[in-house]
This record gives structure tokens, C-alpha cells and sequence, in this order.
């Protein structure tokens, strides 16, 4: 097995282990919190990435011929989920505007049945996304460095170049625009909520305190959740701008490095969106004083 395949096995290995106790401990708090249900479908996400999309890719032959139905099917369980992730990262970061925003006015929100519903939708866009090369608009191509398919990221006609400009632009433009002006909004409401609690209650006030360092936590979770994406995503972007703006040809190590990233985003968003999340301390600290359970 060669260096690319053990990493690759490293990844999934690691996301599949982390995205099923993710998984496992938020359908445990999904009754107390609706917002879990964009996480859970989140990590469910990840999940079928890992297991659907990575393990087979591991049968893969380092020097293939030619684009074989493994090949295909490797890279269209790699697609899917990963136009569902981009869709529920930003469905997250709109949720958690959407929770500060109407904190006092929640009985005008039924947040089960919107999240439920933004769920939904982010599974049907990453399939109409995965399924369009499939339907002639684009193609799974064997890619130059012969070890995996991925979509055409040389595209040969209008439709698949236009193809090709329209998953730029919804697949990673719109999605970092959303994300960075729902973070910024969110945490400009969160610095004007804090003022508020020091002129009504005083700095020194323990609720002013408390929101104070819940706002620095949020602000954390926030730069996290721009750096991850924009690094896990930027690669494959750079690919897709230089194919379709450009005659360049895309050099290997750059397709190495976008596949890599790419991968690494399963396994990243446990992390920055669930792991540091105090549920989980509090489990560790469970389990750390009632070490026989």
C-alpha cells in the first residue's frame, strides 16, 4: 500500500470513528436542543463520505487505464456528500444567527421543522449537484494522477464549462460569502448584546461575565468555521478556476493537495462544530470522575 492510500486510510478511519460518536452523543441531546439536528445530519453526512466514498477508493489500482465503474462510483460517494456538507455548514452558520437574532422571540420560530426542512434540502442539493455529471453535464473522470476519479475539471464544451462556473460559484463562493456575513453578523449581535449587559448590569456582574466568555467561545467557534472551510475547500477551487479561466494545466501536486484537504474536511468538522462543544467536556469530566462505568 502505498503513502497516499495509508493517509487515505488514516482520514476515513479517524472520520468514520469520530463522525459515529458525534453522531451517537447529539441524538442523545437532540431533545433538548433542535439545533443538534443540522449537526447530526452534518456528521451522518461525513459518515457516508468516509464509508461510501473513501474505503472503495482504496481498491483502487495506483496506475489505472482508465475511469473503471469502482472508480466512478468512489468519486460520485465523494461528491454527494460533500455538496450535502457545504449546504449544512451554511445552513449552520444561518441557524446560528437565525438563534441569537430571535433568542426572545422564539414562539414565532418552529426551529424543529426548520431545521428539519434546511436538512432536507442540503441532502437534495448535494444529489442534484453529485447527479448532474451523471445526466451529461459534466462526467467522473479519471484524474491525471491515475489513482481516483473525480467531476471533469477539464471541461471540453460550453455545457460542461458552464457546468463547471455554476459549481464554483454554488459549491464554494456563495457558501464562504454566506457563512463569513452570517459570522460577522452573529458576532457583531453578540458584541452589542454583551454592551448591553455591562450598561444594565455592570462588567463585573457574573451574567456579564458568563455572556462575556460565551462570547469569546463563539467567536473561536466562528474563525474555526471560516479557517476550515475556506482551507479544506480553497484547493479544489483553485482547480476549478484555473481549468475553466485558463489554458494552465493543473499540476499534479496541486490535485494531491485539493483531494487531501478535501478529505480532511470529514474529519475536521466534528471538531469545530460539535467536539468543542461543551456537551462533550462535560462527558469527559462524567467519565473521568465515575471512571467504573
Amino acid at each position: 500500500m502505498d503513502v497516499v492510500k495509508i493517509i487515505l486510510l488514516t482520514i476515513a478511519s479517524l472520520a468514520i470513528v469520530t463522525n459515529i460518536v458525534s453522531v451517537y452523543l447529539l441524538h442523545k441531546k437532540r431533545r433538548k436542543n433542535n439545533y443538534v439536528i443540522l449537526c447530526i445530519n452534518l456528521s451522518l453526512s461525513d459518515l457516508l463520505q468516509s464509508i461510501a466514498g473513501y474505503i472503495p477508493a482504496l481498491f483502487l489500482k495506483s496506475n489505472l487505464q482508465m475511469a473503471t465503474n469502482l472508480c466512478k462510483m468512489s468519486a460520485f460517494f465523494v461528491a454527494f456528500p460533500s455538496f450535502t456538507t457545504i449546504a449544512m455548514l451554511t445552513a449552520i452558520a444561518l441557524s446560528r444567527f437565525l438563534l441569537l437574532s430571535t433568542r426572545y422571540n422564539r414562539n414565532q420560530v418552529n426551529y424543529k421543522k426548520l431545521f428539519l426542512k434546511a436538512s432536507i434540502f442540503s441532502w437534495i442539493y448535494g444529489l442534484i449537484w453529485a447527479a448532474l455529471p451523471l445526466l451529461g453535464f459534466s462526467s467522473y473522470e479519471l484524474e491525471d494522477t491515475r489513482t481516483r476519479c473525480s467531476i471533469n475539471f477539464s471541461p471540453k464544451n460550453k455545457i460542461e464549462k458552464v457546468f463547471l462556473i455554476l459549481l464554483m460559484a454554488f459549491g464554494f463562493f456563495i457558501p464562504v460569502i454566506t457563512i463569513l456575513t452570517s459570522c460577522l453578523f452573529t458576532a457583531d449581535l453578540m458584541s452589542a448584546k454583551y454592551k448591553y449587559f455591562c450598561v444594565t448590569y455592570g462588567k463585573e456582574n457574573v451574567e456579564t461575565k458568563r455572556y462575556r466568555d460565551k462570547e469569546r467561545r463563539a467567536f473561536s467557534s466562528f474563525v474555526l468555521m471560516v479557517i476550515s472551510f475556506i482551507v479544506c475547500w480553497t484547493p479544489y477551487a483553485t482547480i476549478g478556476c484555473l481549468s475553466t479561466f485558463t489554458s494552465a494545466k493543473t499540476p499534479k501536486w496541486l490535485i494531491e493537495i485539493a483531494a487531501l484537504f478535501a478529505k480532511l474536511a470529514a474529519l475536521v468538522n466534528p471538531f469545530v462544530y460539535f467536539w468543542k462543544d461543551t456537551l462533550l467536556k462535560k462527558k469527559i469530566c462524567f467519565y473521568k470522575k465515575n471512571p467504573s462505568i
